[in-house]
């Protein structure tokens, strides 16, 4: 039986996003990833930015220069004062302000499951080289920008690829790949930093997170994306109820109010806590063998929203969706 193409991407998706062996090359839609180029980067698949029916055939993106590049994309985020968008992309960071971007001088750790809050950003993944920082470093912190990192719990032992934060209580949630001496395979939660855990039922919930987004001053409040829809639960992971119309979906977040889940896999919906309605939010164009996988929205200007893309496309809009602006292009920045 063939796959709807919603299935398809997401499939793709979970297994870049659900693979543990590091930061292996993520296999973009469209087909199996290229053979690293020197330097040891996987390239986007042919087809991997591929435009919908009728549009125009891109023309190929000119290498954009070292602060620019986007060689991955393991997260979005604002940093507290709404000024600057974060972009984890495997070699460390890179911001994007005052309509440009930067490569901060900070250590370029491997982050995977980044989180920004009101006060830094939690994250995993794997060290920068000469870090002296045991790989992997398990579960950290910064509120410096990055330039030092606190570390939390399971360094050496872990590394959560599927991790949510809330940006104001700090809650956090992780997808636990495989059974270690301290958490059993699957979704747990933490309110004191790391300390200590519980698992979450995870109760009519059908196949594995891709997401995790929690509320950002509820902590009882998460919500997932998956090859099954999106679910939102309430009682810390305990029980979930789908919303929306179940179509596959990979990016979640809540808006930094906390009244608003935004989500979508080539377009974007908002669902309103409050009434629990749907309504389609206008959305950049994606390539129809495109997804999105991150999306953000500003702490301090609620109609600026980020989207990241598979493929390693970037757009932005600061009038809630009525127009946007694409500032990187196949992972390279405008």
């Amino acid at each position: 039986m063939k796959l709807p193409m919603g299935h398809t991407l997401i499939s793709l998706a979970a297994a870049a996003v659900l693979s543990v062996s590091g930061c292996a090359p993520k296999t973009p839609p469209g087909g199996a990833a290229q053979p690293p180029a020197p330097g040891g980067e996987a390239q986007p698949a042919p087809g991997a930015n591929a435009p919908a029916p009728g549009a125009t055939t891109p023309a190929p993106v000119a290498p954009a220069p070292p602060e620019a590049q986007l060689t991955h994309i393991h997260g979005l985020g604002y940093s507290a004062d709404g000024s600057r968008l974060l972009v984890p992309a495997h070699d460390g960071f890179r911001i994007y302000a005052d309509g440009k971007w930067q490569q901060p001088d900070v250590p370029a750790h491997d982050y995977m499951g980044f989180n920004a809050t009101d006060d830094g950003f939690y994250s995993s993944g794997h060290p920068a080289p000469g870090s002296g920082i045991a790989n992997p470093v398990g579960l950290v912190k910064s509120t410096d920008g990055g330039k030092t990192l606190i570390k939390l719990r399971f360094e050496g032992e872990a590394d959560f690829h599927v991790l949510g934060v809330g940006y104001t209580n700090h809650a956090i949630y992780l997808l636990n790949p495989r059974t270690t001496p301290v958490l059993r395979q699957g979704m747990h939660y933490s309110l004191d930093s790391g300390k200590t855990w519980k698992q979450c039922a995870t109760k009519e919930i059908e196949t594995e997170p891709l997401q995790i987004a929690v509320h950002p001053t509820k902590a009882n409040v998460v919500a997932v994306g998956t090859e099954r829809g999106v679910f939102l639960s309430t009682d810390h992971g305990e029980l979930f109820e789908r919303i929306g119309d179940g179509k596959p979906n990979m990016a979640v977040a809540f808006s930094p109010a906390g009244d608003t889940l935004l989500f979508g896999l080539q377009s974007l919906s908002a669902y309103d806590l409050s009434s629990k309605q749907v309504r389609a939010v206008t959305s950049p164009a994606i390539g129809s063998k495109d997804a999105i996988a991150y999306v953000a929205v500003n702490p301090v200007r609620k109609d600026e929203i980020a989207v990241a893309t598979l493929a390693r496309d970037v757009n932005l809009t600061r009038d809630g969706g009525k127009t946007w602006t694409q500032i990187a292009q196949q992972g390279q920045g405008r």
